[in-house]
């Protein structure tokens, strides 16, 4: 079976590294310690289930929530993404609130958040083993490509597209709908590796492709199944020996530039927003919508501080800063008073210019009659627009009413 090419990192995925503080120095402090987290460590639960790019890490969160969220409390993250900080707000049993533009990013965060009973996380298991049993003993003949995957299908060999096909047709002959969304997400977590694309990061044709074994798809599949049922069954193992209760997350698809949020409610918000110009988002998830019956046009007129928008308009920092100062006023609003906004945000770059991502906050923080109490920054390495091993920051700052 041939191996899949090597991950190369891209823009800001790098952590770690010595911090720049500045601000309120006892605040400043706390959020050194939440970003003083051990890149190479395995993730634990069900953080490391399905690649995500530029995600959070999950000690940065889980310190965040444990150093300035009260209890009890609500907490909300307008840029859920794959579900980092919705998964640390279920293991720290506190109310959560996630808004999301990708129909995608809901349904892993979604899935990476349950807390099954240890019975029931082995059914992943089980469930995704027979599937792959009985896709295994199809024959080949008899496959065909997904309905739903017109448009995609020359991302795939074409052997490898119809095994996709099967797989999605058998999960959705699956009875609880719990258990088959949570499989069609494992479908989802193995599909850019299945096909041409370089990687999740990397969004071209892998120069070194070569194409799977036949049935490769089944093996991967059980295989991602068994590592779910795992990760599930050590989180119902953390919060039973912890004595936590489940409090089921809820999440919104929707624009946090015009999401309807009860007015001072949370306690704490917990967000890695897009930074600048660095990702397509919607165009790393392509092959994805599709798997899960949704258009991608939704996502792609939404979506805030595209790359390729930084590639191509000029008034792209004037529309990301726009959008921004309306996705942190209507955030404010729904904080308790006094309740801080946490962000990590990486500094981004125009064809001829890098974005100051804290620099550009602290502005719009001062517009709306708030303030940047804190922060602390990292260097990284960037290497989007021929700007290789050029540097800029990332940023973990705190944003409160004056």
């Amino acid at each position: 079976m041939p191996q899949p090419p090597r991950r190369l990192k891209r823009s800001l995925m790098n952590t770690g590294g010595p911090v720049t503080r500045w601000g309120d120095p006892a605040l400043a402090a706390k959020l050194a310690e939440c970003l003083d987290v051990d890149p190479t460590a395995k993730l634990p639960f069900t953080h490391g289930f399905h690649t995500y790019p530029a995600r959070m890490h999950p000690e940065t969160a889980a310190r965040a929530i444990a150093r300035f969220a009260p209890k009890p409390a609500r907490l909300l993250d307008p840029f859920v993404g794959s579900g980092t900080t919705a998964l640390e707000a279920v293991r720290a049993g506190l109310a959560f609130t996630g808004v999301e533009i990708s129909a995608v990013a809901l349904e892993i965060a979604w899935a990476r958040s349950r807390v099954f009973r240890a019975d029931e996380a082995r059914l992943v298991e089980r469930e995704g083993h027979e599937i792959a049993e009985r896709a295994t003993r199809a024959r080949a003949s008899d496959l065909r490509e997904p309905e739903w995957g017109e448009g995609i299908e020359d991302w795939f060999s074409p052997h490898t597209f119809r095994e996709v096909g099967l797989l999605s047709e058998l999960i959705e002959e699956v009875r609880r709908p719990e258990l088959r969304r949570v499989l069609r997400v494992v479908l989802s977590s193995i599909l850019v590796r299945l096909s041409k694309q370089a990687s999740d990061s990397i969004t071209v044709v892998d120069r070194d492709y070569s194409p799977w074994r036949p049935k490769a798809a089944y093996k991967l599949f059980a295989d991602k199944c068994s590592e779910l049922s795992r990760s599930y069954a050590e989180l119902a193992q953390d919060m039973r020996g912890r004595g936590m209760p489940w409090l089921e997350p809820e999440f919104f698809l929707s624009d946090s530039r015009t999401v309807n949020l009860d007015r001072a409610a949370y306690g704490l918000a917990l967000s890695s927003p897009p930074y600048p110009g660095t990702y397509d988002y919607m165009f790393h998830h392509r092959l994805r919508f599709p798997l899960f019956g949704e258009d991608v046009s939704f996502a792609e007129e939404h979506e805030i501080g595209a790359r390729r928008d930084f590639k191509r308009r000029p008034d792209a920092v004037a529309r990301y800063r726009d959008d921004m100062k309306r996705v942190i006023a209507r955030v404010l609003d729904a904080l308790v008073p006094g309740a801080p906004f946490i962000m990590l945000v990486g500094d981004g770059r125009t064809a001829t210019e890098t974005v100051e991502a804290d620099r550009l906050l602290r502005e719009i923080a001062d517009e709306l009659g708030a303030r940047v109490a804190a922060g602390v920054s990292q260097e990284r390495s960037e290497w989007s627009f021929g700007a290789k091993k050029k540097r800029k920051a990332e940023h973990f700052l705190m944003l409160v009413r004056s």
